[in-house]
């Protein structure tokens, strides 16, 4: 009897090319999975980051929030002599170890393109509805804290250069806030980016974060005392 010679056969290495196609099917969408919530994840700490810094400031600075300024840039400012101020991520610097615009903390990991930006805003929906409108306030006068949204992803197109976005200013601004426009879109609403597959990340005054794919009124609200979103304010005031 012929013994047969060791190795596969062309049926058998096919059987094989085919079954280990499957499994890399099976598990390429998983690895993305994985991948994307850990983005998610790290995108959450960098804004708790950002959230105690924010408290730090308020603690040196008489409970008083980081004041949102005009528009500005970085390193090159387009308005050094703004005299609202040189922006919110400057005014906390210190407070973030030191951490600049262009820094990865304040660059979401998840954010679909090869250039840096702030990806990240200050609420100033409230300020800037105060008659005369104001750049800050006391943190003391947050009574929603866990549903007062401080800070969180940017996810409307308009904040961004092109290709990311439709902004047509030729740089990031690097001092973003709702004031006239709202920094976050939620999923399906015109415009927006969707950061992560979760939802987009919201920073609350009491520190928390947690993504949302939709406005959720229970537990978002753009008014430190008031259950609002952001339409309810009526016209922005610029001070």
């Amino acid at each position: 009897m012929r013994r047969r010679a060791g190795g596969f056969t062309i049926i058998e290495l096919l059987v094989v090319i085919g079954i280990i196609t499957i499994l890399l099917g099976l598990l390429l969408p998983v690895s993305m999975r994985v991948r994307e919530a850990a983005r998610t994840v790290q995108c959450a700490s960098q804004l708790r980051q950002i959230g105690q810094a924010i408290i730090n400031y308020t603690t040196a600075n008489s409970g008083m929030l980081p004041a949102w300024s005009g528009t500005h840039s970085y390193p090159d400012d387009v308005k050094p002599d703004d005299q609202d101020g040189p922006g919110w991520i400057v005014l906390i610097e210190r407070f973030a170890g030191g951490a600049k615009p262009d820094s990865p903390l304040y660059n979401c990991p998840s954010f679909s393109s090869d250039e840096r930006a702030v990806n990240y805003f200050l609420a100033a929906r409230y300020c800037g509805s105060q008659q005369p409108p104001s750049k800050s306030f006391p943190i003391t006068r947050i009574k929603l804290s866990s549903q007062f949204v401080l800070s969180g992803d940017v996810t409307n197109q308009m904040w961004y250069t092109p290709p990311a976005g439709t902004s047509n200013v030729g740089y990031d601004n690097t001092d973003k806030d709702d004031n006239i426009s709202p920094c976050v879109l939620f999923f399906g609403e015109e415009g927006g980016l969707n950061m992560h597959r979760a939802g987009n990340n919201l920073l609350f005054a009491d520190g928390h974060v947690k993504a949302y794919r939709k406005y959720e009124p229970q537990s978002i609200t753009y008014h430190p005392t008031e259950r609002k979103n952001w339409d309810e304010f009526g016209d922005a005031n610029t001070p």
